[in-house]
């Protein structure tokens, strides 16, 4: 007899409520979640022209980011240090805005991406479970391979993208 689970689409949670439940825990208590974490990462691009990103921001207020955009001859990163003053309202604010429950009950892209695609990773976890959802960064790839992110992902990552760019002082971050 095949396993159930196994028809699951890859970083779905065992119960998706759950995640949902240990995120608003860790909303509500960032110090009773401590591992709990967003992160956005995306990278691809042609040679010359390409694009890596990567912002994570922890329950504890620990953020760290990066981004190097070969096409707009940008690079930034700035990471948690000994001197870094731990925001856990940054994570709160953040997490509060990003309708998980929707997340989870949207259509998901697992992957058929153009080559030489930009392509996303928002990571949603409530430091025990994670889930992943995979996106066309580059908005403009997006709209000629006809692979939009669904709204509730597209709003999150608009999120996200914000809180990196203001802490790696950008305008924006954006591939």
């Amino acid at each position: 007899m095949s396993d159930p689970s196994s028809a699951r689409p890859a970083g779905t949670p065992r119960v998706p409520a759950r995640i949902a439940d240990g995120m608003r825990a860790a909303i509500a208590d960032p110090r009773s979640r401590p591992n709990a974490y967003i992160r956005l990462t995306a990278s691809g691009g042609v040679r010359g022209e390409a694009y890596e990103f990567e912002f994570t921001i922890h329950a504890s207020g620990v953020r760290t980011g990066r981004v190097k955009d070969q096409l707009k001859n940008r690079e930034r990163s700035r990471a948690a240090g000994a001197d870094t003053r731990l925001e856990p309202q940054a994570f709160t604010r953040l997490a509060q805005q990003i309708d998980v429950a929707s997340l989870l009950q949207s259509d998901r892209v697992s992957g058929g991406f153009p080559p030489d695609s930009v392509v996303g990773r928002l990571e949603i976890s409530d430091g025990e479970q994670t889930v992943s959802f995979l996106f066309l960064a580059d908005e403009s790839q997006a709209e000629r391979s006809r692979v939009k992110p669904s709204e509730p992902l597209r709003r999150a990552v608009d999120l996200v993208y914000r809180a990196a760019a203001e802490y790696l002082g950008e305008k924006d971050v954006r591939p």
